[in-house]
C-alpha cells in the first residue's frame, strides 16, 4: 500500500508512516493485489474551486449538527448526481455506536440499496473514529471529508480513540481513497468548543 500525502510524514502517527512502504501481497486466490493508496489532503492544499465545493456540503453537515441533539453529523453525497442522498446525527440515547457516520451509512443502505458506494463522498463534522472509519472502508466509500480533527476533540476533553482516520484506512490493504481534512474547520471547532463548555 502506498500513501500519498501533501503533509509531512511526521504529521501522521507511526502506524500510518509505516504503512507508506509499498507492499505486494497475493490474495487468497493467488491473484496479485493491485496497488492501493490512501491520500491525506489538508483543505488548504486544495484548488479553490474544489475547496468551495467541499465547503458547500460541509456547511450542510454543520447545519444538521447545529440543529440536532449533538454536534456530530454526517451527509453522504452522490458525486455523479451532485446531491445529498442521506444524512445522520449521533443517536447516543439509542446506542453509543450510532455515530453520525454510521447512521448516514445505514440510511443510505436502506433507501438506496443499489447505490454505487464508489461514487459517494462522506462529509462529517468531526474526523471519523476508528469504528466509523472502518465502516467507511468496508463500504468502499473512496472519499471522506471532515472538519474538526480527533486531536482537537481530545484537547476539548471529548472521549476519543487516539487513532486517526488515515491510520485506520491505511491498515486495510483492499481500500483506496482520499481523506480531506479541515474543511470549515474554524466553524466546526467553535461548535465543538460550545458543546464542550456545556459538558463541564
Amino acid at each position: 500500500m502506498i500513501i500519498h500525502r501533501r503533509t509531512l510524514m511526521a504529521a501522521l502517527p507511526a502506524a500510518a508512516a509505516a504503512a507508506a512502504l509499498p507492499t505486494s501481497n497475493a490474495n487468497s486466490r493467488g491473484d496479485q493485489d493491485e496497488a492501493r493508496s490512501v491520500s491525506f489532503i489538508p483543505a488548504a492544499a486544495l484548488p479553490e474551486d474544489e475547496r468551495a465545493q467541499h465547503e458547500h456540503y460541509m456547511a450542510k453537515a454543520l447545519n444538521l449538527a447545529e440543529a440536532g441533539p449533538g454536534p456530530f453529523a454526517a451527509v453522504i453525497v452522490d458525486r455523479r448526481q451532485d446531491r445529498i442522498i442521506c444524512q445522520g446525527n449521533n443517536k447516543p440515547r439509542e446506542s453509543r455506536i450510532l455515530h453520525g457516520e454510521i447512521v448516514a451509512i445505514l440510511e443510505c443502505a436502506k433507501i438506496e440499496p443499489r447505490v454505487n458506494w464508489q461514487e459517494l463522498t462522506l462529509y462529517t463534522t468531526a474526523e471519523p473514529c476508528p469504528m466509523c472509519m472502518s465502516a467507511i472502508v468496508w463500504n468502499r466509500i473512496p472519499e471522506v471529508v471532515f472538519a474538526t480533527s480527533v486531536e482537537e476533540l481530545i484537547e476539548l476533553g471529548s472521549n476519543q480513540f487516539r487513532l486517526d482516520s488515515p491510520t485506520v484506512a491505511a491498515s486495510a490493504p483492499f481500500y483506496s481513497g482520499r481523506i480531506i481534512a479541515g474543511v470549515l474547520q474554524e466553524r466546526a471547532n467553535e461548535l465543538y468548543r460550545k458543546w464542550a463548555s456545556t459538558r463541564e
